[in-house]
């Protein structure tokens, strides 16, 4: 008997690459195989197809391209290390040392950033969550008493809830005091994929991008630098600008440019379907659970979430248990964010926002994307549904 088809729910992870991005990464690899720092005939081709990619990047996230203090995009190894050229960039370009500013739903790369940071000497502030697990309100307090500089991580779409960050309170306030900066770096990583991003209308300073979020390569990344914002590198070498040490990856960068094209073509669209999924696999979860007797409960369901994600707790049960029966099942689903995966510790934005041990313990992360059909969501309720019983009846969950 043919075993059945898996069922990946775990697109906030990583998608499946575009065919026409897998298309366009060879094309690149066959006629940009030189060294885009070297002057030969082949260099000079790598280059023009890096920088081609770097601009349509720009451009499709609202970037200015043009113009003395024209916005720049520095390549990276991934959102990673995006997030630690941008805060750690700043602090570092800033004359006088100041406050940090972070929060339990931001990436664990921005965090460690921000600790870092902490260790040369800047004072930390960690922004408590509100019901929604947002930072926004916390965010205002900390601008309004700040004193001297302060460089602040937010993260546009949470990793684990997918609720969205009220960028209406950054709007409203000052990006810089006098002397001191107040800048912001803004993770769009979750974002970028289903919703618009307009880069100038947006109050951040930098902003991190990574392609596998919405059909891109793997291996690749971007950090947005306002113009006229300094920064200085993290991994000084002679490429992009100086900001970056190692040869860039211009197969990848061609990839990156086409897969945030095509996102940016049907984004309106594929945001309504991918939330209808996403509502559908949830009402029926949900009440499969209830029905075996177990209080599901979606997690930040009132508050303005990315089409994609969704996290459910089951009070009651284990999460890890249940994401391993899942996956012997046949689903593919996660119990937080990929790089905290290994981990058995519950999930930081959960325990930040005060939920309750029950719901943290018993929290998984289910997320759809393009690639995800009605038929998927039909079969992985399916499979889950044996999974969801009440823990008196069943002594593996």
């Amino acid at each position: 008997m043919a075993t059945p088809a898996l069922v990946y729910l775990d697109h906030a992870a990583a998608t499946p690459v575009h065919p026409e991005v897998a298309a366009a990464i060879v094309e690149a690899q066959a006629i940009a195989y030189g060294n885009p720092s070297s002057q030969h005939a082949l260099g000079r081709a790598a280059r023009r197809v890096l920088e081609d990619a770097r601009e349509r990047i720009v451009a499709a996230i609202g970037g200015s391209g043009t113009g003395l203090h024209r916005d720049r995009l520095v390549f990276t190894s991934g959102a990673s290390e995006a997030n630690h050229l941008g805060l750690l960039g700043m602090t570092a370009a800033s004359a006088t040392v100041g406050e940090v500013l972070f929060s339990r739903r931001d990436h664990p790369s921005s965090v460690n950033a921000a600790l870092v940071a902490g260790s040369r000497g800047w004072r930390l502030r960690e922004l408590s969550l509100d019901a929604a697990g947002t930072a926004g309100a916390a965010f205002a307090v900390a601008r309004a008493d700040a004193v001297g500089p302060q460089i602040a991580s937010l993260t546009l779409v949470c990793g684990q809830t997918g609720s969205i960050e009220d960028l209406a309170v950054m709007a409203a306030l000052p990006s810089a005091a006098g002397r001191h900066p107040r800048l912001v770096h803004l993770d769009a990583t979750q974002a970028a994929g289903l919703m618009a991003i307009d880069f100038q209308a947006l109050p951040a300073a930098t902003l991190s991008l990574a392609p596998h979020k919405f059909g891109g390569p793997r291996g690749i990344g971007g950090l947005v630098i306002r113009g006229g914002v300094a920064i200085e590198p993290v991994q000084a070498g002679p490429q992009e600008s100086g900001l970056r040490g190692g040869t860039e990856a211009v197969p990848l960068a061609a990839g990156f440019a086409r897969a945030i094209e095509l996102a940016v073509a049907d984004r309106e669209q594929a945001a309504q379907r991918v939330a209808s999924l996403r509502d559908r696999l949830e009402s029926r979860l949900v009440a499969a659970a209830r029905q075996a007797g177990i209080p599901a409960i979606v997690i930040v369901a009132d508050a303005r979430r990315c089409p994609h994600s969704s996290t459910i707790a089951f009070p009651g049960l284990d999460r890890q248990a249940l994401a391993m029966a899942a996956d012997l099942a046949g689903v593919c689903l996660a119990t937080g964010t990929a790089c905290a995966s290994g981990s058995s510790e519950p999930s930081p934005a959960l325990v930040a926002m005060g939920l309750g041990a029950d719901v943290i313990h018993g929290a998984v992360r289910i997320s759809v994307g393009r690639t995800t059909t009605e038929a998927d969501i039909d079969q992985a309720v399916a499979r889950l549904t044996p999974l969801l019983h009440h823990p008196k009846s069943d002594a593996h969950l």
